[in-house]
């Protein structure tokens, strides 16, 4: 028996680092042509947990094989700082430098049917007070938001400045908005904005994105709440949530490849905030993030978690930021009525 346990602990390791492998891959590859890497590279976080606990567990037993899954974070460890953050530095803002903060908000409406005005407002106000306790961001980037609730959250959080275009995406600011626009997608709800921000002397473009949605959350939570695999729709749900999955995948692709090209044609230093549905490990991140830096790698600490849902320890929302600009500070405020947690980052020229 003990024997069986200890190849069957070796089968696991084995299947450990492939997958890990295939997560390291992953973005590398145009989800159009294989749709079926993208999961690889989502379930990275526990593929990193998986190999830590390997890692422990063949060192505890004198076993070369906790080798192998150290050799694979080492191979890997720009994913590994995708996901976990290692500044130990005291966050600064010095004279000059502003914050710029992304945050999807629509978990806040989740479960309701109506919305009254009174409940419109007493949200706002809970947000506003949320953001005054944290620190209001001198730019804030909103995905998942109703055109009635913006014009008010504007005037409680003090904002002089927005830009919006109806579709559910808002860049408010401190600084005045000179110019702007949109990013066209094909027919989705999902969104993405610009808007050129005079910070100082200079103009900035600043990036709202709301790449398409996977809309699996709540067939998830039920299978997750009852896991019965001996049922046969519980299948038959498992397999409509990777079939969507894997549409939204392909979708958000192409998006990204139009996100990237409006990019790279800003004449202005580019600032690019949003909820991408898909973590560093993707060919979204990976396209989107060339020459930017990402905030959370410069300068964030421990866990990237910003997705608040039904599926822990995903990291889906950014700032990335021109190589031109100083990463001062970037921080994840877990806390709030959203499946979302705002990301904050401190930028100066």
């Amino acid at each position: 028996m003990r024997y069986l346990i200890k190849n069957a602990v070796k089968i696991i390791s084995a299947a450990v680092v492939l997958m890990t492998l295939l997560a390291y891959i992953s973005p590398h590859v145009n989800p159009a042509s294989f749709p079926w890497l993208t999961f690889f590279g989502t379930a990275f976080p526990w593929l990193l947990l998986a190999n830590l606990f390997l890692v422990v567990l063949w060192t505890w037993r004198a076993s070369r094989f906790a080798l192998y899954h150290l050799g694979i974070l080492v191979f890997g460890w720009q994913y590994v700082t995708g996901f976990l953050g290692f500044d130990f530095g005291k966050d600064t803002k010095p004279e000059g430098a502003f914050t710029v903060a992304t945050h999807n908000i629509g978990g806040v409406w989740h479960g309701q049917h109506f919305i009254s005005d009174s409940f419109r407002e007493a949200t706002a106000e809970r947000y506003a007070r949320f953001w005054k306790k944290n620190g209001v961001p001198d730019v804030l980037c909103v995905q998942e938001i109703g055109t009635k609730f913006y014009h008010l959250l504007g005037k409680k959080m003090g904002y002089d400045y927005t830009f919006n275009l109806k579709k559910g995406t808002v860049i408010f600011s401190r600084f005045p908005i000179e110019a702007g626009g949109e990013i066209p997608f094909d027919k989705t709800s999902n969104s993405s904005l610009w808007a050129d921000v005079r910070v100082g002397k200079k103009l900035v473009r600043i990036y709202s994105i709301h790449l398409q949605s996977n809309k699996v959350t709540v067939t998830t939570e039920r299978v997750i709440e009852n896991p019965n695999l001996k049922e046969r729709d519980t299948w038959r749900e498992i397999g409509g949530v990777l079939r969507r999955v894997g549409r939204a995948t392909r979708v958000r692709a192409e998006q990204a490849q139009r996100v990237r090209q409006h990019l790279i044609s800003s004449p202005h230093p580019v600032v690019v905030c949003g909820d991408f549905n898909d973590t560093p490990n993707s060919f979204v991140y990976a396209h989107i993030s060339q020459g930017l830096s990402d905030t959370f790698r410069k300068k964030g600490l421990g866990l990237g978690t910003t997705f608040a849902g039904v599926l822990p320890l995903l990291r889906i929302d950014y700032v990335l930021a021109e190589s031109g600009f100083s990463v001062y500070a970037c921080r994840t405020i877990r806390a709030g009525d959203s499946d979302h947690y705002p990301v904050v980052a401190t930028l100066g020229f």
